[in-house]
């Protein structure tokens, strides 16, 4: 057999696991042909930043031998030499997945330094910068179920893998042999693979543009039981707000989620229990952060008896219009500021008012982060300057030093937000972002996500091209924009957007991540009965339902 489509025995015969051989063995002893066809009929793809997915047994699973797989095509990528910086969640395997990684790159000539255990993915992200790395792998799933792992690789500017530099690792790791069984014996040497931290540095860097308030503003937190809570305590203490007041059963990491509704912070199922803890210390505001701590939910305290679970899109207009008003992000129009194209226009808008330029970028960090390298220069002008990026899923980045998503950073700026906001002028973030609407108009978002049952979302994708709507619910479909040839310098995506003649946009797109199809939908004007919103999520959710079961006749 080739190296590209091993036998189920072939690769059992190469697994150091005794987990996913057993589980291997168990399908070749049954004889259950459609379990071996579904973990050998394809490989996991690169998908926003590398690979994700299930653990378990053969090439479409994440696993030992794929992740030996993956290092050794990333070390034939790198031509056998330079740093590469690579950590770990508190996720199952995921410290066992780091190490081979560390041994395979070592073996290839590459010099592998390891952060500490349960570090978050935005302190591996800067570390490869701060450090000076080649590349950097943080072995995580984020916000996936409890059975999943990846791996997210970094390149030397800091930010998530882009093409064709991903297409070519994914290449060459398809065309990986399988991996020897027992790795190169290092013996008892404690000072190998090298670990170094870069706690203090990270927190020194994500604190730079934070103004110091003297007001304290107590917060309800949540990890998720993820790896965040000791950045957070550390960034809050420095500046002098104390600990916040933590989910005491969701305060520990815990591969297996246990005391957690989903691990995804945008169940608002899951913010249950810091919304309690928030009421039991009688404060407006909670936080939560998924357990990689890349993404940061916000609860606040709205009206009488009401809680309000800002959505990314509120979240992200507050952020901006505060950190574009913050003295050390002053300035003009080489400041910049990105966002998706999925994601609401009032942030472009603000940034527009306050002497910013805005940029549009495809769906991920790995296009907002690089947001400013891609402009021009301009003569007779100061050099482009990142100030603040986000999409709509609850990832913001608040500086230049980390270049990718980071939810700790974003839950410090958010509290000073809110501590300033209630000391200083009296107002909570309910009223600002109201205070907003009025200065640009009313913009409300949201998403629709289907699950897929087992068609490919390109495949419906295109299904949805061949419908070509024409209006959704009640209202006329005025432009279609397709970015499948790429738009306005955009590299291609699959994505198609939708302006409608009332303003309104959606857009369709198929999950990175997980095998869905998302619609994200803008309305922009009052309120109207029926409301828009609401009408325009039902139109997407019967568009995408009838095209998927379309392919089922």
């Amino acid at each position: 057999m080739s190296p590209q489509a091993p036998t189920p025995e072939e690769w059992l015969a190469a697994d150091p696991d005794p987990v996913t051989r057993a589980e291997l063995q168990q399908l070749i002893d049954a004889g259950d042909q459609a379990g071996i066809d579904d973990r050998f009929g394809d490989r996991l793809r690169f998908g926003t930043a590398g690979i994700r997915g299930p653990m378990g047994a053969g090439p479409n699973r994440i696993n030992r031998v794929v992740v030996r797989q993956f290092a050794a095509a990333l070390a034939e990528w790198l031509g056998g030499s330079g740093g590469v910086v690579i950590a770990h969640d508190a996720r199952h395997n995921s410290d066992v997945f780091a190490a081979d990684i560390a041994e395979i790159l070592a073996a290839a000539g590459c010099w592998p330094v390891t952060l500490p255990p349960n570090s978050p993915t935005p302190v591996l992200a800067f570390a490869v910068t701060e450090l000076t790395c080649a590349a950097g792998v943080m072995v995580t799933a984020s916000h996936n179920p409890v059975g999943d792992n990846g791996l997210k690789l970094y390149l030397a500017d800091g930010a998530q893998v882009i093409p064709p530099h991903d297409q070519a690792i994914e290449a060459a790791m398809a065309a990986q042999p399988l991996p020897p069984l027992d790795l190169p014996d290092r013996g008892p040497d404690p000072e190998w693979p090298q670990r170094v931290s870069v706690e203090v540095d990270y927190i020194a860097a994500i604190l730079a543009n934070v103004p110091r308030l003297y007001s304290f503003h107590p917060l309800a937190y949540t990890p998720l039981q993820g790896v965040g809570l000791h950045y957070v305590n550390f960034a809050l203490t420095v500046l002098e707000n104390g600990e916040p007041f933590v989910v005491e059963d969701e305060a520990d990491p815990d591969p297996l989620f246990r005391n957690v509704v989903s691990p995804n912070p945008e169940n608002h199922d899951t913010l249950a229990k810091v919304i309690r803890r928030a009421e039991q210390i009688d404060t407006p505001l909670a936080i939560a952060n998924d357990p990689d701590a890349d993404r940061m939910a916000a609860v606040v305290w709205a009206y009488e008896n009401e809680w309000r679970v800002l959505t990314g899109d509120e979240i992200g207009a507050l952020l901006c219009d505060w950190i574009l008003g913050l003295r050390f992000e002053s300035g003009g129009d080489e400041r910049v500021v990105a966002s998706s194209i999925v994601s609401g226009r009032l942030v472009g808008r603000i940034a527009k008012a306050r002497g910013a330029t805005h940029v549009e970028t495809l769906t991920g960090f790995k296009w907002i982060a690089r947001a400013a390298d891609n402009l021009k220069p301009r003569p007779g002008h100061l050099p482009w300057r990142f100030v603040f990026g986000y999409e709509e899923a609850l990832g913001f980045a608040c500086n230049n030093r980390v270049r990718d998503k980071d939810g700790i950073s974003a839950a410090v700026h958010f509290t000073m937000m809110c501590r300033w906001l209630a000391y200083e002028d009296g107002r909570t973030p309910i009223e600002r972002l109201a205070e907003l609407m009025d200065e640009f108009g009313l913009h409300r978002t949201d998403q629709v996500s289907v699950e897929l049952n087992g068609r490919p979302g390109s495949e419906l994708m295109e299904a949805i091209r061949n419908a070509q709507p024409n209006r959704f619910g009640n209202t006329e479909v005025v432009q279609t924009t397709d970015y499948r040839n790429g738009v306005e310098g955009l590299p291609p995506a699959d994505v198609l957007r939708f302006d409608l003649a009332d303003g309104s946009r959606v857009s369709l797109r198929p999950s990175g991540t997980e095998p869905q199809i998302k619609g994200y939908i803008e309305a922009v004007g009052d309120i109207t009965f029926p409301d828009p919103l609401l009408t325009l999520s039902e139109a997407v959710r019967d568009l995408i339902e009838r095209a998927e079961s379309s392919g089922r006749r």
